[in-house]
């Protein structure tokens, strides 16, 4: 893992938790192994096992006594931290369900849309954590565009990183906010295949779980692509990404097909689906008939680019 990317990623766990993750991230980022952290834990007088080490790394124990909590504050100052970094992301005891609190610097998920009296019971009917468990290091969605102005597909390549252990799903979203045509199907194109799926055709809600070719454990990535098919009528002249937390990078590509070519195209960014456009600019279609934007940093709300076809 380059040490940007590292450093991009610790900045990020240490605003949201949880703490296994910025403790994780915070040793990679520092170079140390876990035996040289004891060592230096134990020039302090402060003892504490590689056992102990590995297990609030990973999830499977969190540090509670007060011992615990002071090798917490010295593994700050060991790991080049500032005072409080790690100690802050130890609060309460979270709850074990499964079904995590969203942290700082989230949206629930069915916040992120308009409309949405189902799709908590479709959340809820397929089961897969949301929050909390995988930060998504980078996302890709290539949409295009047919000879009628409709949409034909929706290619999404994603990198996440786990940040708990026992981590095999993540899950899908889509929404219809046009109206016309029906739901889309999805296909699973490398490293993933597709679970349970449920669908409100009336509210225009597909969700669907992605099911990882291998179990993640804490700071292991899964790099995963999938594609979703639109049927006839679907017609579009927009496509935004959804986003319930922050986001490394984002790419998004918009083909036309050659006898579709838009008159106009922008770029704009939302808070929900149904509040205002902000930041709204003009990008020029290129000459093989594609346009893009490209973001880091994503905050929580909706990444878009809509166009005018007359």
């Amino acid at each position: 893992m380059g040490e940007q990317i590292i450093g991009r990623e610790l900045a990020h766990v240490l605003r949201t938790g949880p703490f296994s993750a910025a403790l994780h991230l915070a040793i990679e980022a520092s170079g140390l192994r876990l035996e040289q952290i004891q060592t230096q834990l134990a020039e302090q007088n402060i003892m504490v096992s590689q056992t102990t080490l590995a297990y609030w790394r990973r999830g499977r124990s969190r540090p509670e006594r007060p011992a615990s909590l002071l090798a917490v504050e010295a593994l700050e100052g060991i790991l080049g931290l500032p005072a409080d970094a790690l100690t802050a992301q130890l609060g309460p005891r979270r709850p074990r369900g499964r079904w995590l609190d969203h942290p700082p610097g989230t949206m629930q998920m069915a916040d992120v849309w308009s409309d949405t009296g189902s799709l908590d019971g479709l959340l809820e009917a397929v089961a897969t954590p949301v929050h909390n468990i995988l930060y998504r290091v980078s996302l890709h969605d290539l949409f295009t565009i047919g000879p009628d102005r409709g949409a034909v597909s929706l290619v999404t390549r994603a990198v996440v990183r786990a940040t708990a252990d026992k981590v095999s799903r993540s899950v899908f979203v889509y929404h219809n906010d046009e109206g016309e045509g029906g739901l889309p199907t999805v296909h699973p194109v490398r490293n993933c295949r597709i679970g349970r799926t449920r669908s409100d055709p009336d509210e225009k809600f597909l969700v669907a779980e992605l099911i990882f070719d291998r179990v993640l454990d804490t700071g292991e990535t899964a790099a995963v692509e999938y594609e979703t098919r639109f049927g006839p009528g679907v017609r579009a002249d927009h496509y935004h990404r959804a986003f319930p937390a922050e986001t490394g990078d984002y790419l998004l590509q918009v083909q036309f097909d050659p006898d579709a070519l838009p008159a106009r195209c922008f770029r704009y960014s939302r808070r929900r689906e149904n509040a205002p456009d902000q930041g709204v600019r003009e990008v020029l279609v290129g000459s093989t008939n594609g346009v893009h934007r490209a973001d880091s940093d994503v905050a929580p709300g909706l990444v878009g680019l809509r166009w005018e076809w007359e």
